[in-house]
């Protein structure tokens, strides 16, 4: 079931279970330490996804959709990073560093991720369907849209 959800500008989403969600996010953080000026993205994606992966922390505060921040010992509900919330600047280092990401992966495989390849690139390929327009419910996981009103969220934002 999934449980973790990334929005696109047109409003469609890629739906995934949430494990995927995390994985997704740190390999984009993990990759944005390596472009120039992706380092504080980085640090705010790594907020949104528990410090330790699931299945390495038996001790482990998070469950589907919400976790428990160590740092603050707040609660954190939400598996939903909606790409339009992020500055322009932002959006593209995201997708810059998920294709970084996707290549590593593909020629790596397990040493580098966990993750099936074939994750990424129908996100990659979804993001290729969104730029050249068309109906957004046509390539959503959900049956409507999200709502057209957004937080803007992450660095950069003045």
């Amino acid at each position: 079931m999934a449980q973790g959800f990334i929005v696109f500008k047109d409003r469609s989403c890629f739906a995934v279970r949430w494990t995927g969600y995390d994985e997704i996010i740190r390999i984009v953080a993990r990759e944005l330490y390596n472009i120039e000026k992706g380092g504080d993205l980085a640090d705010w994606l790594l907020t949104i996804v528990p410090k330790v992966h699931h299945s390495l922390d038996k001790e482990s505060n998070q469950w589907g959709t919400g976790f428990i921040n160590p740092e603050t010992n707040e609660m954190f509900i939400g598996k939903e990073l909606d790409l339009r919330s992020l500055t322009p600047v932002n959006q593209t280092l995201f997708w810059n560093a998920l294709q970084l990401g996707y290549n590593k992966l593909s020629r790596f495989k397990e040493d580098y991720s966990s993750m099936n390849p074939s994750l990424i690139l129908e996100l990659l390929k979804r993001k290729e369907i969104v730029e050249k327009g068309g109906d957004p419910l046509s390539h959503s996981d959900l049956s409507s849209l999200v709502d057209e009103e957004f937080e803007e969220q992450g660095p950069g934002w003045k």
